[in-house]
């Protein structure tokens, strides 16, 4: 409104195309590249003030102009080839068609030296049209140049030169360069996923090159016929065959095009001799062309492999460092086997992974990925109840995952404890010192945390993991020092504690009443000191 003032309408449609050249918030590289809301409004006055004629790069306007000219490119790729092959003859119609491709692609050219740029390098947004207009002209404005040749014009000045005029046209094939780099732009403006992208583009270039070299199979040899030029003997030339002159429609003609271009490209034999000077240039070039085109497919197949499977290669590079490991200590056969089921369990819960996330996230949304993750456990433990809500977010920070495997001592009976164990995920097994099985302990269950507010706890059952399990441990170092800002808590926390400990089902009672259900929690703790806390 400030830079376009009034309500007439074109005003108001001035005020529109405003809005479409300059930055789009909507933009998914806007966020990318500029930071902030602040950022995003300091581009815009920049834009404005000084210079409000150019169009941003990352604007509404250029989301739907590079669309329309992929969709414009591709459809003109398929065309120009046919018209120019099979409808020559039809030189009004042809040339119609050839100066509306023409117009088009002479806009997209006038929109290059109207539309700033993102200079990854230096990281900055050039709009400077002497700037925008010198980086153009030095790269491929002389490519684009070449597709907008005025054929027509050509044809009027110089009288039989249709034949040539066509030839000129296909330069138009150079406009492939337009479609990758409007496709790569466009695959995250629309969100479309990296392999899907590839996989399209691949398709898109691989399909322009079969269409024209089914074309080139007609248009060389025509092209010969016309002009005179390389043979001498055009009865012999294919396309003066019985096989091709029987064909009398389009569609034929075109399939047998194509079929002969397929063929040269898989290297095989023509069921219809080559003879003339250029049936077997062309074949030659077509034949190095699928050559080409098979390395290409290759390492376009090896770039997406790459990128399905980064997370399983990644796996696999360090299980075969592993194994060079095992191979050089000469560990044991079981030993071996462990480290193995450790490593394949790990790399299946995303261990690497989920820290990388939490450690690069903002500090308030790691607080609340953290609270989502172990907030369920935490809230399970009834002596967390009587905790600052700041605390059990700091305790909840400090909790750490670890991996016991099949048949490892989570606890010993007879230690003194130093920390509480939430069971993640897995089974575990409660045994009294006297070896005797009491329970299980499964998903989301806990035990030891009497630990965390008595020193002289001391463990009265051995807890064993009866599978590979993640268990979640919290220190009673840790548990002290977020506690420590409050002086009583302590005290009223042992107390709670006590209380909770005479509620609760103890090892004996449990081993009495042989317990075959699975609870959430058993105490296996033993308190040698005085048990009133004043």
């Amino acid at each position: 409104m400030n830079i376009r003032q009034g309500n007439k309408i074109w005003t108001k449609l001035s005020r529109w195309f405003l809005r479409q050249r300059i930055v789009s918030r909507k933009h998914p590289l806007t966020r990318w590249c500029l930071k902030s809301t602040t950022a995003v409004n300091y581009e815009i006055s920049r834009h404005l003030k000084s210079h409000p004629y150019m169009i941003h790069p990352f604007s509404l306007f250029r989301i739907v102009w590079e669309s329309l000219m992929t969709v414009f490119t591709i459809i003109s790729l398929l065309i120009t080839p046919v018209s120019i092959t099979f409808y020559y003859e039809h030189h009004e119609n042809w040339h119609t068609m050839n100066d509306i491709m023409n117009i088009v692609f002479l806009c997209d050219i006038v929109m290059w030296f109207f539309t700033g740029y993102y200079d990854y390098p230096t990281k900055v947004i050039v709009l400077d049209p002497m700037i925008v207009a010198r980086k153009y002209l030095q790269s491929y404005f002389l490519i684009d140049l070449l597709t907008v040749l005025p054929i027509g014009i050509l044809d009027y000045v110089v009288p039989n030169s249709l034949w040539y005029c066509t030839t000129l046209n296909m330069m138009k094939i150079l406009r492939v360069r337009n479609i990758i780099v409007y496709s790569r732009r466009l695959h995250n403006v629309y969100r479309i996923g990296f392999q899907v992208h590839k996989i399209l583009e691949t398709i898109a270039i691989i399909v322009t090159c079969i269409h024209w070299s089914a074309c080139l199979e007609y248009y060389v040899p025509k092209s010969v016929e016309v002009l005179g030029t390389l043979s001498n003997e055009l009865v012999y030339s294919w396309i003066k065959s019985a096989y091709f002159q029987n064909k009398k429609t389009f569609v034929k003609k075109y399939l047998v095009c194509l079929n002969r271009a397929t063929i040269a490209f898989v290297r095989s034999a023509h069921y219809l001799n080559m003879e003339t000077p250029e049936d077997i240039i062309l074949n030659m070039f077509l034949t190095i062309l699928g050559f080409l085109g098979v390395i290409f497919l290759l390492t376009q197949f090896s770039q997406l492999m790459t990128t399905f499977n980064i997370t399983i290669k990644r796996h696999l590079k360090i299980i075969q460092q592993l194994q060079e490991y095992i191979r050089y200590k000469e560990l044991p056969y079981a030993l071996q086997r462990r480290l193995l089921e450790f490593y394949h369990y790990r790399n299946k819960k995303g261990f690497e992974r989920n820290k990388k996330i939490i450690d690069e996230v903002s500090p308030y949304l790691r607080e609340e990925l953290i609270l989502h993750n172990y907030m369920r456990l935490i809230s399970s433990v009834e002596l967390f109840k009587h905790l600052p809500e700041t605390v059990v977010i700091q305790l909840s920070s400090a909790l750490r995952s670890e991996i016991y495997m099949t048949g490892d001592e989570v606890v010993k009976a007879g230690t003194r404890g130093e920390a509480l164990y939430f069971v993640s995920s897995g089974t575990v097994a409660v045994y009294t010192a006297v070896g005797k099985e009491v329970c299980h302990l499964e998903d989301g269950s806990y035990f030891g945390e009497i630990a965390l507010v008595m020193d002289s706890e001391h463990r009265i059952a051995t807890v064993v993991a009866v599978e590979i399990c993640e268990i979640n441990v919290l220190r009673r170092d840790d548990f002290r020092r977020f506690i420590s800002p409050y002086p009583d808590l302590l005290n009223r926390l042992q107390n709670v504690a006590l209380d909770h400990l005479n509620k609760s089902l103890l090892l004996d009672v449990a081993q009495d009443l042989a317990v075959s259900h699975t609870p959430q929690y058993i105490n296996i703790s033993s308190i040698k000191s005085k048990r009133f806390i004043h």
